[in-house]
């Protein structure tokens, strides 16, 4: 599980990742690893699915924001992502 996650986390936030300097808010707090909640299942043939969710409140934001995680299939055993969505 923890390498699926880890795996995902990195091609969905690459540390490192840093927002340009005119980058408003929410798009400073979008780049940030710890505004994403996770969450992570095995599914058939050693595929783990692992699922990011945008935590508005970490960034204390007054603004909705819609759709701005992802769902990730990653193959552990071959270490490598079989799906983004």
């Amino acid at each position: 599980m923890a390498a699926a996650i880890a795996l995902a986390m990195e091609d969905f936030r690459p540390l490192g990742s840093r927002p340009v300097q005119e980058a408003t808010a929410l798009e400073a707090c979008l780049l940030r690893r710890d505004a994403f909640e996770v969450m992570a299942s095995p599914g058939p043939d050693g595929v783990v699915f692992v699922r990011f969710l945008f935590n508005p409140d970490v960034c204390a934001l007054s603004s909705p924001v819609l759709d701005a995680g992802a769902t990730y299939a990653v193959d552990v055993k071959g270490g490598r992502i079989l799906a983004v969505q």
